[in-house]
């Protein structure tokens, strides 16, 4: 599931890029900042999952009770097959659940990790650097680091060495930059950003995202710079001076000395003038991003793949009817007001236990019919669902639950490959279905369980292999689980063994 969820959220996070790309067309079309469409990305990449996440009544799941009463008609219906032992389970995305979990742990703590190393060496180098009044204003001055802007809190502009060597007039655009970082609270933005990739390291999406909401506000300081009188062709060539030098850069702050890869873009953004149809672009940008917000909304929400693998439910019903015709007949033949059949599925749908009766005051809800019909499970090991009633005369109520998890036994040994095979040792006294004692039938049943080393049989491996009537069928199963075994041996250890037991039943007994 974890897999699903991710793959979902670099989904949403590309469906915003776009959303991204066109509402910075749109805003610098507009002739307003363009750092608040990388913005709104950012946001959405995860606001849209978490929506979908808090919000399950949105998802298109289709929930799976776990015991439901049917009504139906007496009916014939042929029989079906049924496998003896649940099918191998193929591979699936939940499969790498755990070490996606542990890969999203790790990751996210590297990515916090290197945030706050960023953060202690910044606090390293602003003790080395001093403090000086250049131009009317108090700045810092580093050997190699900047110019940009340091801090949350309290921003400060750090300046290298090498620019007090400027003119006087470069120096007024470095700083005029800077100041107006300040004065945008770009610091914060930027940090904001950065910390947000801790959530979702694993996204190359939101990294994408990051990278231009940088860029985006290294543009928008430059057209404030120019607004503010800043000469183009100078401010245009003193960034090409500072990107020459190559200056390390505080992790996050907002600089002048952006990465060389960012400088055509401003340069080039700098230099364009805006289109004369430039409104019909913002709109038309405008309808993009609006149009790819929608389909980020609803886009359809991953519920995990046992859903998409599990039937219907009308195929959990109409199958639920066929076992239930399949193993009590005699019911369907002459039905009895309130007479009932319960049926237990395992985890990949094989009958795991099933019986019939007719329904009294006592069962008051769907788990005691069940629970009194096929006492070989526990109402503690399931959730309770509740149920209509559904007791006409002339009708079988049909009861089924479904185990949530088969618990089996991965390495099993068979009755020839152990030293020592499992032994009866005891078991209650065998419940004889009382329509088949009142109609004389009678016959051996071969029962295949999984012994495990207590000397029990596991309940989701236990099947009938051989049966003279589907009526015994769950006697029988009960019968072997509520037995005790000596448990197998091999090479002096206990370990878990298929075995196939007769139970027999005799009206004479």
């Amino acid at each position: 599931m974890i897999a699903a969820w991710m793959l979902y959220c670099v989904a949403i996070a590309i469906l915003f890029v776009v959303v991204g790309e066109a509402l910075e067309r749109a805003l610098h079309l507009a002739g307003r900042a363009t750092r608040w469409a990388w913005v709104v990305a950012l946001a959405g990449s995860y606001l849209v999952p978490a929506a979908a996440l808090l919000r399950p009544n949105t998802l298109d799941t289709l929930p799976i009770p776990l015991t439901r009463p049917v009504a139906i008609a007496p009916t014939r219906v042929q029989p079906v097959d049924r496998p003896l032992l649940p099918p191998a389970r193929s591979f699936s995305l939940g499969d790498l659940d755990a070490a996606l979990t542990w890969a999203w742990g790790l990751s996210a703590g590297a990515v916090a990790l290197a945030l706050v190393g960023a953060g202690l060496r910044l606090a390293a180098w602003r003790r080395r650097w001093r403090v000086t009044t250049l131009d009317g204003r108090t700045v810092l001055v580093s050997e190699n680091v900047g110019p940009a802007v340091v801090g949350v809190w309290r921003p400060q502009v750090v300046l290298p060495a090498w620019s007090l060597e400027l003119r006087s007039g470069e120096r007024r655009l470095m700083l005029l930059h800077e100041d107006e970082h300040v004065r945008a609270h770009d610091p914060w933005l930027r940090a904001a950003g950065a910390a947000s990739l801790v959530l979702a390291p694993w996204n190359p999406a939101l990294w994408w995202q990051l990278r231009r909401l940088r860029l985006a506000v290294e543009m928008d300081c430059d057209a404030r710079v120019l607004a503010r009188g800043g000469d183009t062709p100078a401010y245009a060539e003193l960034l090409l001076r500072v990107g020459q030098r190559r200056a390390r850069l505080p992790l996050g702050a907002p600089a002048l000395g952006e990465p060389v890869s960012f400088l055509g873009r401003r340069i080039r953004r700098m230099a364009t003038a805006l289109p004369r149809g430039r409104w019909a672009g913002a709109t038309a940008a405008s309808l993009v991003a609006a149009a790819t917000i929608i389909a980020a909304c609803e886009a359809p929400r991953p519920v995990g793949l046992k859903s998409a693998t599990e039937p219907s439910a009308k195929a959990r019903r109409e199958s639920a009817i066929v076992f239930a015709h399949r193993y009590h007949p005699e019911v369907f033949a002459h039905p009895l007001p309130g007479a009932a059949v319960a049926l237990v599925f395992d985890a990949q749908g094989n009958v795991m236990g099933h019986g019939a009766g007719v329904r009294e005051a006592r069962d008051h809800d769907c788990l005691a019919v069940v629970d009194r019909l096929v006492p070989a499970f526990h109402a503690s090991e399931w959730s309770s669902g509740g149920c209509a009633e559904a007791a006409d005369k002339g009708k079988v109520v049909v009861y089924w639950k479904k185990l949530k998890q088969a618990q089996v036994a991965n390495d099993v040994s068979t009755e020839s490959m152990v030293d020592q095979r499992p032994v009866f040792l005891s078991g209650p006294r065998l419940q004889y279905p009382a329509l088949l004692r009142q109609a004389g039938i009678q016959g051996t049943v071969l029962v295949r369980a999984i012994i495990d080393t207590t000397g029990r049989a596991e309940p989701a491996s236990v099947q009938v292999v051989k049966s003279p009537h589907p009526g015994f069928d769950q006697a029988a199963m009960n019968a072997v689980l509520r037995a005790r075994f000596r448990h197998g041996v091999f090479r002096g250890r206990a370990v878990p063994v298929l075995i196939e037991f007769p139970v027999e039943f005799r009206t004479g007994g």
